[in-house]
């Protein structure tokens, strides 16, 4: 690649120079929370955007969501659904804070996979961890 006749090398522009071109808000990561046991069939687990260099980042974004059968999603206290609300394919949208709590239903003992991923209306989004979330009983 080359920047005003230059050469760089992958990896020599450091993040904080990023943010002088607004390029970094472009670049984000999901990250998960540790879930919450609600009741045996329910659990909660919020998800934070973050940038590459691990600041949260306030603003809303669409993801989508999904998760393995027979484990459903919905849209808690942040965020806002889409579409999708009650299935496990969900497109939701981030509160202003970039945090979306999710509450994931499921009447078996098994663990369940979430994993999220970008959509049309998203920034470019690193979504390379999903989250694990066990129904099976302590």
């Amino acid at each position: 690649m080359r920047l005003d006749g230059r050469a760089i090398k992958v990896g020599s522009i450091p993040a904080d120079r990023l943010v002088q071109g607004a390029l970094l808000d472009k670049f984000l990561a999901v990250t998960w929370g540790a879930p919450a046991v609600v009741d045996p069939t329910t659990r909660t687990i919020d998800l934070q955007l973050a940038d590459l260099v691990g600041a949260s980042v306030a603003a809303a974004h669409t993801l989508r969501l999904t998760c393995e059968a027979p484990a459903t999603l919905a849209v808690g206290t942040e965020g806002i659904a889409l579409a999708g609300d009650g299935t496990d394919d969900l497109i939701a949208q981030t509160d202003a804070a970039g945090l979306l709590q999710l509450v994931v239903t499921c009447a078996e003992e098994v663990e369940i996979i979430v994993a999220a991923g970008p959509t049309q209306l998203s920034p470019m989004l690193d979504c390379s961890t999903g989250a694990t979330i066990s129904f099976i009983p302590a």
